[in-house]
């Protein structure tokens, strides 16, 4: 039986129903109005029709529709992707997010478009969306696409669109190669007359924090810390970068003239702006492949040369597991130790630990006793 759930101040019809027999689905229909009495009058007529509901049907109640009549709807991709937007708004996901999988079906619609009946949806469509976008995008890109779209099907079974979701096969991206600045080629990025001070200032500021392009325009200060939250972090963890006194400074200024700007500027081409200044300054010193991303990886890379522990890395610039910072970790000290000269005295001291012989004092007779040689002095 159909129930009521409340939801910020309006009622929703809810049917609930076990298709197979353990898997849970769940098919919230608004009733539009705040009022309860009206509520359970409208829930009535929705349970009229839940066996329906349940058999996948969707239905356009007289509340719903300008001509006052129940209809049965084919419900078409677009209407289906509408509903889930709306959904997934109230549930709280983030706008960002959302917004991401409206360009992801956006590039679906492309290929099979908007009106296509979202029952119809087969394989075949999933193989030719591949096929069509493969020679136009990116690997990377293709695969968050389907993710996206994996996870608005899903979306659709668990509440009923569809009897099963269709099944989709990810492309395998190709891993972003890290690339870094040497102390050298940032030195010459910095000596670059054509490029205003404030945008060399900003690049120091990304370098020296490991911040991602968006982060310093969402992040709250507090104090000297710079305190990224969850609902703006792409991990959704809280992250806390402690800010010298001259990185305050920078990132009061690039603050200052973003809060400046925006009563011209729309926020992205503010930010995007710092992508483009950056990415024309490394042409001009022949590093032409490097973007801003980059100085966060300059940032890991430095940081795993100084400390050695991975862990610690992966801390400071906001991963969710390990495995993801571990390709910082691939290059060899004695050439970091080579474009970062200011860090050899760090280097060095990893490259030449302390030997056992002179640390382990009270094992010397014992590593005598089984063939260990050990400097006594």
């Amino acid at each position: 039986m159909a129930s009521l759930k409340l939801r910020r101040g309006k009622w929703y019809a809810r049917v609930i129903w076990y298709g197979d027999g353990t898997s849970k689905k769940e098919k919230q229909i608004p009733l539009r109005t705040e009022s309860k009495t009206t509520a359970r009058r409208r829930l009535i007529e929705v349970c009229k029709e839940e066996t329906n509901i349940k058999s996948g049907m969707k239905f356009s109640f007289p509340w719903l529709n300008k001509d006052g009549q129940l209809k049965v709807v084919r419900l078409t991709l677009e209407q289906a992707f509408n509903d889930y937007c709306k959904t997934r708004l109230i549930d709280g996901l983030r706008k960002s997010t959302i917004e991401r999988s409206i360009a992801a079906m956006f590039s679906f619609t492309k290929v099979v478009g908007k009106t296509t009946p979202l029952r119809s949806i087969k394989i075949s469509h999933i193989e030719r969306y591949k096929e069509f976008w493969s020679s136009r995008h990116k690997p990377n890109t293709v695969h968050i696409n389907l993710s996206k779209i994996r996870t608005f099907f899903n979306w659709c079974k668990k509440h009923g669109y569809v009897d099963k979701a269709v099944q989709i096969e990810l492309v395998k991206p190709t891993e972003r190669p890290v690339a870094y600045l040497s102390d050298s080629d940032f030195a010459e990025l910095m000596k670059l007359e054509s490029v205003n001070n404030h945008f060399k200032r900003a690049f120091f500021f990304y370098r020296e924090t490991g911040c991602r392009r968006a982060e310093p325009f969402e992040a709250t200060l507090q104090d000297n810390w710079l305190i990224i939250e969850p609902d703006k972090s792409k991990t959704h963890r809280t992250r806390e970068i402690e800010l010298s006194v001259p990185l305050l400074q920078i990132f009061n200024e690039i603050i200052i003239r973003y809060n400046r700007q925006r009563e011209t500027y729309k926020s992205k081409s503010i930010i995007d702006r710092y992508s483009k200044e950056f990415k024309k300054a490394c042409r001009l010193i022949g590093c032409d492949d490097r973007k801003l991303n980059h100085l966060r990886d300059t940032y890991a890379v430095r940081m795993w040369a100084i400390t050695g522990d991975i862990h610690y890395v992966s801390k400071l610039i906001g991963h969710t597991s390990v495995n993801m910072t571990e390709k910082y970790a691939n290059f060899n000290l004695r050439r970091l130790m080579v474009d970062f000269p200011i860090l050899k005295e760090h280097i060095e001291k990893r490259l030449n630990p302390p030997q056992i012989g002179k640390v382990d004092t009270l094992l010397v007779d014992t590593f005598k006793k089984i063939g260990i040689l050990v400097d006594e002095g």
